[in-house]
């Protein structure tokens, strides 16, 4: 069988060592190795469940983490729900360029971000530089539509990735900030320029 760059494909099973190591368990051995994993109540073992014992809920430190973690999430559904994107796995990368954040401040006011920075097919990442000055413009106009100082989060939690909890403090007072949806959609179409008619 070829693949796509023309060499020939192996099937895995070929390629495997023939050694013991990789003979199928007898169903004795399979009861000594199972054995060492705690039970479960239907008497099968489960090698997830572990004598270690579970984080404390009363504890700051969890506590804190565990509050982080959900604004997180929050910031995560807020942005795919708002901009009807769906968002990679890390979350701080993706936001690191300022775009979607950008995109996000455009969403609540039209235009309060009037230039973007944006990945192009011939240069998929964008300098250092031009990421920053996203970052500036998203927080500017977050200032500007009325976010207030202290929830404005700064350059550096986005661009490095070291707050993403105070990114979601500062996206929720944004939303908070935005017109419900009936009202937006009227702005936006007051925006738009009405069609000119002609005299034939």
């Amino acid at each position: 069988m070829r693949s796509l760059s023309g060499m020939e494909r192996v099937s895995c099973a070929a390629t495997l060592p023939h050694s013991s190591a990789f003979t199928p368990l007898k169903s004795d051995d399979r009861v000594n190795v199972t054995s060492s994993f705690p039970m479960t109540e239907t008497g099968r073992a489960s090698p997830l469940l572990s004598s270690a014992p579970a984080p404390d809920p009363a504890d700051p430190v969890t506590r804190q983490r565990e509050e982080e973690l959900k604004l997180i999430d929050q910031l995560r559904k807020h942005i795919e729900y708002r901009l009807k994107v769906s968002l990679p796995c890390d979350l701080g990368a993706a936001l690191t360029d300022g775009v979607v954040l950008c995109h996000l401040a455009n969403h609540v006011r039209p235009r309060s971000v009037p230039s973007i920075h944006v990945p192009s097919p011939a240069v998929p990442k964008l300098t250092m530089a031009k990421c920053r000055r996203n970052v500036e413009n998203f927080l500017e106009a977050c200032r500007k539509i009325g976010v207030p100082q202290e929830q404005l989060c700064l350059p550096l939690h986005i661009l490095e990735e070291k707050g993403l909890s105070q990114v979601a403090v500062t996206v929720q007072a944004l939303l908070e900030l935005a017109p419900p949806k009936q009202q937006q959609q009227q702005q936006q179409q007051q925006q738009q320029p009405a069609p000119q008619l002609s005299a034939v």
